[in-house]
């Protein structure tokens, strides 16, 4: 029998999350601040930082609570988990050197796309893509991508939970009109956003399907004044399209990943 989730929940596990979620968006907070911000008793609050304090997950700047440094090894065993982030991590610098702007590498988790991986060129703008940044699926190129590779019920599931809210004028929210988008996704290879996220960014994105089946996007992300024209449409595109088919080769064919009984030792 499949429990109702929100009641299977245990609300103090939920509560010491929200307590961390809002350190990692507000940066050192008191006591007091907490408090108020989640609506709980300044005592309980209490009681959640020494219990975080003692495991050393937050630490202590005189009054301020701030996310602890064991965090750091949490994130980076989750990134890691894929035994292929060397490689993945490889091509990702390669194409912010080749195209001087900033490349990602995005994965989805639980119907969001996620920030694994992310480079910057000589000419790159900083736009919001900190490692472990999540983002919708629906005005992300990334996101068209990997939802072209889902079953309409998937896409469906995902759009119910999260919705298609509007970032910008050109965020696509309406489920037919994506839907066509993802149409196109698939008969082309590859997806854009043109300012669907962040006003003046556009952004192209291509599969990583190592043996067919899909592990993220990679994706090319400036101003789009520059990202614009056959550059943008096309050049950028191709580029992305034979480096990932690079990447799909190499970790297919991984020397650690082959049988070996056909070597003579």
């Amino acid at each position: 029998m499949v429990k109702n989730q929100a009641n299977d929940r245990l609300q103090t596990v939920e509560r010491s999350f929200d307590i961390i979620h809002l350190l990692i968006d507000n940066g050192p907070t008191s006591l007091s601040e907490i408090a108020d911000e989640l609506d709980i008793a300044e005592s309980t609050t209490h009681r959640y930082l020494n219990t975080l304090y003692d495991l050393r997950y937050i630490s202590r700047d005189g009054q301020k609570y701030q996310l602890g440094l064991r965090f750091a090894r949490l994130g980076t065993a989750a990134r890691t988990r894929n035994p292929d982030y060397l490689e993945i991590k490889s091509y990702v610098h390669q194409l912010a050197n080749k195209t001087d702007e900033r490349a990602h590498f995005i994965a989805e988790d639980h119907g969001l796309g996620v920030y694994l991986y992310q480079a910057t060129g000589a000419n790159a703008v900083k736009v919001g893509a900190d490692i472990g940044r999540q983002v919708r699926l629906h005005c992300s190129a990334a996101g068209k991508v990997i939802l072209s590779h889902y079953s309409r019920e998937r896409v469906n599931e995902i759009l119910d939970r999260w919705g298609l809210p509007q970032n910008t004028e050109h965020t696509i929210t309406n489920r037919n009109v994506l839907f066509e988008e993802l149409d196109a996704v698939q008969e082309r290879g590859f997806a854009f956003n043109r300012e669907e996220a962040v006003e003046g960014v556009h952004v192209v994105s291509v599969p990583v399907k190592p043996e067919g089946s899909l592990i993220g996007t990679l994706c090319i992300a400036g101003p789009s004044h520059r990202l614009t024209g056959t550059w943008f449409e096309e050049e950028l595109p191709e580029l992305l399209l034979s480096t990932s088919n690079e990447l799909e080769l190499n970790i297919e064919y991984d020397e650690s990943n082959q049988p070996t009984d056909h070597l003579v030792e």
